[in-house]
């Protein structure tokens, strides 16, 4: 058996290891590897082979790994889709991946995924073999020329003896968010997430003695790289369903945990859930990404003071999450910082600019590009968009704004999609958005640049708080002492939310809704002048 095909990483475990605490239960790595070799079994009994792929519409339920690891042993290619899917979504992902399994829960947190299933156009569930039940289901929800199966009835299989996966095969497909284009599938093989698994350990220090808390979906690609990467140091995952602020700092207490990975937010609010005296003395690390600007000037102090141990991180779906993170002996303000050295030693990272194509030295601002043995191999089904995003020498366009360091690490400010070009500059909207938070103490800010006037200007948008009052004009005039003017936003407007799609990796702010809520509110001004 191959070290890089992912089935080696529950064959190479202590059974009476505890593979995962979740929901309340220790479940054995010996429990999940009988678990995945009876769904094996069941699925080649159904017909499924190796190449084809199984779609998995499950929450963070302890089966998930099984049969996402049943998958890998005959050479399934596992498709995860998230839970707020509705019928366009699934039967998209459904019909471009050519499933031939999905494996779902008919009923959840009080929605009907079975009705939603019965409702996809049925020329997208052609290549549907069979669908498998993870709960009580309706015989009259049955997908029509569809064998529907119960996980159930899969457990009570012989183990399979034989494994099918090989290290070339593909391991799972990740769908972009697709906020402004159809989203794409992104394919990774068993070698390289058994291999970046392996990177991630090194990095963090991950071993069998470990405890990681994990509250994120398993089908995101940052809650799959956290997830393979306990399960390959025979470590311990400590599993939250969905994340619950007060309900994490428990867990992190009592099961002693002593790895987190999340957003920057998510421990803020976790440690404002757990009280001003809440101490974690076994959390070694928690690896973020700095996604709310507003919390840059107060949550390293904030983390430190509960001895939580900031780490700053960077990856992306095509590169499995967790690529790079900062040095731990580098400094607390480095260590708040998105970015980092590559965590595979022939991982590599340069900068481009945007102006001019040219490679930059350390310190400019330009489109990060990335190589790794561990990259996606491509977008499934899309070979154009697979060569643009690979430069001719197999560096990875990422899409992103940031700079190098000399050390070969790199800083992400923000993507390229979210900078504004404004009077004849590029225009990082996190200058702008820290600026108005310091002004005038909202809860968060967007930028967005508008076209106003026969040149393009920026607008921000600002979300309260409790005690907040909303003065656009001092907020203004305020930006005007401390910005160049270009960069001074015509407008300031409060909102109760900002307009959010939902990615398996967390919400994602729609800067183009508020584009089209800039205009409309302006324009409904000057209708009521």
């Amino acid at each position: 058996m191959s070290e890089n095909t992912l089935f080696n990483i529950l064959a190479t475990a202590p059974a009476e290891a505890v593979c995962m605490h979740i929901q309340g239960r220790n479940v054995s790595y010996g429990t999940v590897r009988d678990q995945a070799l009876r769904i094996a079994q069941g699925l080649r009994d159904a017909g499924i082979r190796r190449g084809d792929t199984a779609a998995l519409w499950l929450p963070n339920l302890p089966e998930w790994l099984s049969i996402a690891w049943a998958c890998a042993r005959i050479g399934v290619n596992v498709l995860p889709l998230n839970m707020r899917y509705g019928t366009r979504e699934v039967g998209d992902f459904l019909s471009r991946s050519r499933a031939s399994a999905l494996f779902y829960m008919p009923g959840y947190r009080g929605l009907r995924y079975d009705e939603t299933l019965c409702n996809v156009e049925p020329e997208r569930l052609s290549t549907l073999r069979i669908t498998v039940a993870a709960g009580p289901r309706d015989a009259e929800k049955s997908l029509a020329g569809v064998q529907a199966l119960g996980l159930d009835e899969l457990l009570r299989n012989h183990p399979c003896k034989t494994e099918d996966g090989q290290a070339e095969d593909r391991a799972i497909v990740f769908a972009s968010s697709g906020t402004t284009s159809l989203p794409k599938l992104i394919c990774h093989l068993q070698r390289s997430v058994a291999r970046h698994a392996r990177d991630v350990d090194a990095a963090f220090h991950i071993g069998q003695q470990s405890r990681v808390l994990l509250a994120v979906p398993f089908g995101g690609a940052f809650g799959y790289t956290i997830a393979v990467g306990a399960l390959a140091a025979h470590a311990t995952l400590v599993v939250q369903e969905q994340f619950d602020p007060a309900e994490a700092a428990d867990l992190l207490a009592s099961q002693q945990a002593t790895h987190m990975f999340g957003t920057d937010d998510m421990i803020d609010k976790l440690l404002t859930a757990a009280g001003p005296d809440a101490r974690f003395p076994a959390l070694q690390v928690y690896g973020h990404a700095n996604f709310t600007p507003a919390l840059g000037a107060t949550l390293p102090a904030k983390a430190a003071a509960h001895g939580v141990p900031l780490r700053g991180c960077y990856g992306l779906s095509e590169a499995m999450a967790l690529f790079a993170t900062q040095p731990e002996d580098g400094t607390p303000e480095r260590r708040a910082m998105s970015g980092g050295i590559p965590v595979c030693p022939q991982g590599k990272v340069r900068v481009r600019s945007l102006e001019t194509g040219q490679l930059l030295a350390p310190g400019e601002s330009g489109e990060i590009e990335i190589f790794s043995p561990n990259l996606t191999v491509g977008y499934l089904g899309d070979d154009a968009a697979t060569k643009k995003a690979f430069c001719e020498d197999d560096f990875l366009r990422t899409g992103d704004l940031g700079y190098m360091m000399d050390d070969g690490g790199v800083i992400l400010l923000s993507r390229i999609g979210d900078v504004l070009r404004i009077g004849g500059y590029l225009v990082n909207p996190l200058e702008i958005e820290e600026t108005v938070l310091a002004l005038c103490g909202a809860a968060a800010c967007q930028v967005i640049a508008l076209d106003a006037n026969k040149s393009v200007r920026p607008v921000a948008f600002v979300i309260g708080k409790p005690g907040y009052v909303h003065d656009e004009r001092a907020i203004i005039e305020g930006c005007r002492n401390r910005l160049a003017t270009y960069k001074v936003p015509i407008r300031v407007f409060e909102v109760p939310d900002f307009p959010v799609t939902d990615s398996p990796n967390g919400k994602k702010v729609r800067k183009n809704v508020l584009k089209d809520m800039a205009i409309e509110l302006i324009a409904a001004e000057k209708e009521s002048q």
